[in-house]
């Protein structure tokens, strides 16, 4: 049977008694009557209506939309999730689709599944009609991810080297400037190439209160290789894969913010041998535990500190276990139109019984990101200067009598292009330089490289 029409039932209440009228409305109209209805705060009745109309006509998309609106407001969030599911499939045009998107989200949020609401504002992003309301939906989907327990990102990088393995410049082994003789094998120099990097993290917050916070993450990632020289070492000796667990705890004190934090993670390599040509599969395990501190100074600027231990357990027996010790500290200042620069200082020290692995390192480093869109791009540069001393040093055919020493700086910058945001992903172009200066010239480095980032924008 096919109806034309539907008969509203309109409730007026009066202090005394209650009168009925009902009204014959066509069923193409109806749709309409129930948004009205919810317009003028009646949601209730603009529910009723709505449902009515989609049990003759399922994929009414203005009753779809009003069932969104309306059911989580009477304490039903699935219905309007399932509503708005609906509402966007059947969709015709960019504002109709963000709608259905916006209230889905919505309904989503009510019912605390924020990953879902999550997912649903970057479709709404996808379809967002004007820079105002792109901006407002940044801002609710900001607030989604603070509520939200789950923290989850993934990031792709593919990027070219011209140091893919971290090897040396030279095959001539040059100490304190004296040419020893001594040369090294194919595996131990420069080799260019395509570094794809593939990463996943989440985290999931335990426990939150006014005053503090729990949570737990593990991280993945994957880097494989693509060698561009003309060389016999095959790309699988540069896979590298990694994998963190870890535990943080935060509190706010009188004077700022303390973290203690811990975390184990494994790391996945390959041993390449030039004399079997082959490589076999190493790994080693790092333990750390380590506090920090959040310090305001005032509204713009703030000090940090931190220590860490740390444990190295190789895979690879003649490689006894490194213990090292970490602290840094630093400072940061947030300009008037946003800007932020921060500088750190930091300290490693590395002992193990195996003489090539006690070392100490210092360095200083700074970072600067302007708040503001530089024409089409946003940026941030910073870099690093580093100074280890290795007081006891050995190489295979070569006893370094005053130990080794290197000298790094590094710089990067981070470039983004907001305009080409997708979903609430913005991608970006990665440029790091860096150059090792070292009395031993196996550890003489020069390595340039710059790859694709996607980022998200909450």
């Amino acid at each position: 049977m096919r109806f034309h029409g539907l008969a509203l039932v309109l409730a007026f209440c009066g202090s005394v008694a209650v009168a009925q009228d009902t009204v014959d409305v066509p069923i193409d109209r109806a749709g309409s009557v129930a948004a009205q209805a919810l317009i003028a705060g009646e949601t209730a009745l603009a529910l009723q209506i709505a449902e009515a109309v989609l049990a003759q006509r399922p994929d009414d998309r203005n009753a779809l939309i009003v069932v969104a609106a309306a059911a989580p407001r009477v304490g039903d969030p699935a219905k309007g999730r399932a509503a708005g599911t609906r509402a966007w499939a059947v969709s015709q045009t960019d504002a109709q689709k963000y709608e259905a998107a916006r209230l889905t989200a919505l309904a989503a949020a009510n019912e605390e599944r924020f990953t879902l609401s999550t997912f649903w504002l970057r479709r709404a992003l996808t379809v967002v009609p004007n820079e105002e309301q792109r901006q407002q939906t940044l801002r609710d989907a900001r607030v989604v991810s603070q509520r939200n327990p789950w923290s989850t990102q993934l990031t792709f990088s593919l990027t070219p080297s011209s140091n893919l393995n971290g090897g040396s410049e030279t095959d001539e082994l040059i100490v304190d400037g004296v040419a020893t003789g001594g040369r090294f094998s194919e595996d131990s120099q420069a080799l260019s190439g395509w570094r794809a990097s593939l990463g996943f993290g989440t985290t999931y917050r335990i426990h939150q209160n006014a005053n503090s916070r729990t949570s737990v993450g593990l991280q993945y990632s994957a880097n494989r290789a693509k060698v561009t020289d003309d060389t016999s070492i095959p790309d699988d000796s540069f896979d590298t894969t990694t994998a963190t667990l870890s535990l943080r705890h935060d509190r706010v004190v009188e004077i700022g913010t303390l973290t203690l934090r811990g975390s184990r993670s494994s790391y996945d390599y390959r041993d390449y041998s030039t004399f079997t040509e082959t490589s076999v599969g190493e790994s080693y395990l790092i333990d750390r535990a380590g506090l920090s501190g959040q310090f305001p100074v005032n509204d713009q600027a703030s000090l940090s500190l931190s220590f860490d231990r740390e444990r190295v357990d190789y895979s690879i027996e003649s490689i006894s276990d490194v213990n090292r010790k970490i602290l840094s500290t630093g400072a940061g200042y947030r300009f008037g139109n946003g800007d932020q620069l921060r500088t750190t200082l930091s300290f490693v020290k590395s002992d193990s019984e195996t003489l090539n692995y006690n070392s100490i390192q210092r360095g200083i480093g700074f970072g600067y990101g302007w708040a503001d869109p530089i024409g089409p791009i946003s940026l941030s540069v910073g870099g690093n200067l580093s100074w280890t001393d290795y007081p006891d040093f050995q190489l295979a055919f070569a006893n370094i009598e005053d130990g080794r020493q290197d000298q790094t700086i590094s710089v990067f910058a981070n470039i983004g292009f907001p305009q080409a945001s997708y979903a609430g992903f913005t991608p970006g172009l990665r440029i790091d330089a860096s150059r090792t200066d070292s009395n031993v010239s196996r550890y003489d480095r020069r390595t340039l490289s710059a790859g694709l980032t996607i980022t998200s924008q909450f």
